[in-house]
């Protein structure tokens, strides 16, 4: 049996303009160290797992305060708690053009 093909491959332009590349060059600068696979940017992000959603909220553009717990009991999963001193404005949040 032939290996099964893939239904859809990006083109080189649509890989450079992901979002997703642009978060891993961001957090390749964040890490101190360019990521040269999804792989190294998961390991990352489960061995730094504040820098990596420290991150996750600059690089979303989050309006707020992250408060000064980024994350608590981070070793359970599930039960750990993400930016539990936070404050947003939900709304405005959800209302703020992106640019895009």
């Amino acid at each position: 049996m032939a290996a099964e093909q893939p239904l859809w491959t990006p083109t080189q332009d649509q890989i450079d303009a992901a979002p997703l590349t642009a978060f891993t060059k961001a957090a390749g600068v964040k890490a101190g160290g360019a990521f040269s696979s999804y792989s190294q940017l998961h390991a990352w992000s489960v061995e730094d797992r504040e820098g990596f959603w420290s991150l996750v909220w600059d690089f979303c553009g989050i309006v707020g305060d992250k408060g000064d717990n980024l994350l608590v009991d981070g070793d359970k999963m599930p039960g750990a708690s993400f930016f539990p001193d936070a404050t947003l404005n939900f709304a405005e949040n959800l209302l703020k053009k992106t640019g895009s």
